[in-house]
């Protein structure tokens, strides 16, 4: 066996990268018109502030690098399809195999570009994307939902909760919480009328939410110009959800990937459930690993030289097998936010065994 010549190996590097090119980009203009649509029907149907097409259009932009990472994994199998279909029907890794060079050396250079643009989409491209994901998710608050009652947020001081409706608006600020958001220990709110002045301050050793209010308990009431009153239960009426306080937290696909740890900490220190975005940083980490299981999946229906037969077979299998990997993914994922299973084990459970199946597949198709 051969050592491959580095001309050779910067050759199969540039032909995977073209591949993946002719594939992603489609890929990612279909998304963007496809996403485009969507604001757009669901922009018509909103009865408060609209949008222009031009919001719509930028909206859509700001999305977009995080719905094409999703999509990595599908040009990484389709591209490489195409470009080792084509060398085995020209010839060239026909050639290569006569020269001495085993699947395994031609197949590293697409790994490597792979393996690179895996590890560029997750340390360079997810906090770009992150930043703009974020700035999405306000502006469809605003245009699209139409709501800004409610926000979360949770910081080194503690938990901040905001409530608005008619009446005014109210700030709850809490330094730890249980139940998954639902009961607040050292709470202090600020409550402000509808023109946002300040008409009251509330502390209090603990909250509960009870459906429509939050019971306070032992607060001291504070207004301007009166002495502070001692309440011994308070109850603040508020149109929150049980789920809302959890869901209105930042979004795991706003978060950067360097930025997921520190605040994972920060939530579970305040009593809240991190366990989606530590899935969503395992999920991440792993898309490396995935876009190289994609070339090997892809190298296993397209090295069979057409002469063959079942070409359109196996490439059928190979897009059937991508789609399949998706699937399981997002499966797992679920089973992981739901914690029926390990988060190691829901994020990298389908890359690894995709990886696994790649191998097993070509040992068995190229070395007997």
């Amino acid at each position: 066996m051969h050592r491959i010549a580095p001309v050779f190996a910067l050759y199969m590097m540039r032909r995977f990268l073209l591949g993946f090119g002719l594939v992603f980009g489609p890929i990612v203009a279909l998304i963007y018109m496809i996403d485009l649509l969507e604001l757009t029907r669901r922009a018509t149907r909103v009865t408060g502030q609209q949008a222009d097409f031009l919001t719509l259009m930028a909206m859509s932009g700001m999305h977009l690098p995080g719905l094409a990472t999703l999509a990595l994994p599908f040009a990484c199998l389709f591209g490489g399809m195409w470009t080792f279909a084509r060398m085995t029907r020209s010839n060239e890794l026909i050639i290569a195999r006569a020269a001495g060079l085993s699947v395994w050396q031609f197949l590293a250079p697409p790994m490597l570009v792979a393996l690179l643009l895996g590890i560029f989409a997750v340390g360079i491209i997810n906090p770009w994307s992150s930043a703009l994901n974020y700035h999405y998710r306000q502006l469809e608050a605003f245009y699209i939902k139409s709501s800004t009652s409610s926000l979360s947020a949770v910081t080194d001081s503690g938990i901040w909760l905001r409530q608005a409706d008619d009446q005014g608006s109210a700030v709850i600020h809490a330094l730890a919480a249980s139940d998954g958001g639902l009961r607040l220990n050292a709470v202090v709110v600020f409550m402000f009328d509808r023109q946002e002045t300040f008409l009251r301050r509330i502390e209090a050793f603990s909250a509960k939410f009870d459906g429509d209010v939050w019971t306070l308990s032992d607060a001291w009431v504070i207004e301007p110009d009166r002495q502070a009153k001692a309440v011994p239960v308070y109850r603040l009426a508020t149109n929150l959800r049980p789920d809302d306080i959890q869901q209105s937290l930042a979004n795991p696909d706003s978060v950067s990937f360097w930025a997921i740890p520190d605040f994972a900490k920060r939530l579970e220190a305040a009593g809240f459930s991190a366990t989606r975005y530590l899935v969503q940083w395992h999920s991440l980490a792993s898309i490396p690993l995935v876009l190289c299981a994609m070339v090997l999946v892809a190298a296993t229906v397209s090295l069979r030289h057409s002469r063959r037969g079942g070409v359109a077979m196996l490439i059928g299998l190979g897009g059937i097998a991508g789609f399949a990997l998706f699937v399981v993914s997002d499966i797992a994922r679920a089973l992981g936010i739901a914690e029926s299973v390990p988060v190691i084990l829901a994020a990298w459970g389908p890359a690894i065994a995709a990886t696994l199946v790649g191998i097993a597949l070509l040992f068995h198709l190229e070395d007997g």
